[in-house]
């Protein structure tokens, strides 16, 4: 058979044409190579004549027992295999960076964050089942995380506040107890607890600002103890560092102590614990989303587990 027509420049190959093609030539048979591919002869020889139609050329020859490749088949034969095989690795790449741009994520987190902590872990966890994905992590003060998450500014954030605004879900992740943190010279480093009285005798460095609904209950549970706080408004990302070099105290979570400064010192405030939660958008069903929440809920169990005396698991879930 000599194929009718001349090829034509630009005309597009199609792969199936191209995958019937190399499966006749390697199976040397048109009813093996249909089978092979899962798909009548009929329409496996269609694909083949409308390939030599396309090319201009005879690539088979065909007799009762069997088919063989012409010259010009086999001479081509090398260039169908290089063509299927860029055009797979061209479906694989469009397919990798659509998988990217679903995944992409921007998270609101209080930073700076511990290491090893509920945020690393977390996104630890997110890559592992999301290979392929690009998040973004955000320092928002309290205030700010549900507002930026509702206005689609943010996807999901981890907060230790909890704002009831509709339209958003919560899963309360983890309970944490506060430290009073001071210079490790203080007289109070070493002690097992320490009296929310000795807030009130030096500078107290905190993110009032940034961290309201942490300065809220910690104001409140110190005056419920007969202590009255007057806190100095600092950077989160200053806190330790200030303290450590004496230039006051403050009160953060017990997972800023994981990796700290030798110069500093964590002892337990009494009686108060500090709850962290994912929030989402209820209508979002992005995967990337979900592969986050479902990472922090792995996270919170693995560190409740493994460091029992900094996480404590919280079973309650909410929605907003």
């Amino acid at each position: 058979m000599t194929a009718a027509g001349d090829p034509r420049p630009g005309l597009d190959v199609d792969p199936r044409w191209l995958r019937a093609f190399l499966a006749v030539a390697q199976e040397r048979h048109f009813g093996q190579a249909a089978a092979r591919l899962s798909m009548g002869q009929p329409s496996l020889s269609r694909h083949v004549q409308q390939l030599e139609r396309a090319l201009g050329i005879q690539l088979f020859h065909r007799s009762p027992h069997g088919v063989t490749l012409t010259e010009a088949g086999r001479l081509v034969l090398p260039d169908a295999e290089n063509l299927l095989a860029q055009q797979s690795r061209l479906l694989q790449t469009a397919r990798t960076l659509a998988d990217t741009a679903q995944s992409a994520l921007t998270v609101a987190a209080p930073l700076p964050s511990a290491a090893g902590g509920l945020l690393a872990e977390a996104i630890r966890r997110f890559q592992i089942t999301r290979r392929h994905a690009r998040i973004a992590v955000l320092d928002l003060g309290d205030e700010e995380q549900a507002g930026a998450l509702a206005q689609h500014e943010v996807d999901a954030v981890l907060t230790w506040g909890q704002p009831a605004l509709a339209g958003l879900a919560a899963q309360p992740l983890v309970e944490e107890p506060v430290m009073g943190v001071v210079d490790a010279g203080h007289p109070l480093a070493g002690e097992s607890l320490m009296p929310w009285s000795a807030l009130a005798e030096t500078p107290l460095l905190f993110p009032v600002r940034e961290r309201q609904h942490c300065w809220s209950v910690l104001s409140a549970t110190a005056n419920a103890a007969g202590t009255e706080l007057n806190p100095v408004p600092t950077a989160p990302a200053a806190v330790l560092d200030l303290v450590a070099g004496g230039l006051g105290s403050s009160a953060v979570p017990a997972s800023q102590s994981l990796g700290a400064s030798s110069r500093l010192a964590f002892v337990r405030l009494p009686e108060l614990s500090i709850r962290m939660s994912v929030m989402w958008r209820q209508t979002d069903r992005s995967a990337a989303v979900s592969a986050f929440v479902a990472a922090c809920r792995s996270a919170s169990a693995h560190l409740t587990r493994t460091r029992s005396d900094i996480w404590s698991p919280v079973l309650s879930s909410t929605g907003g």
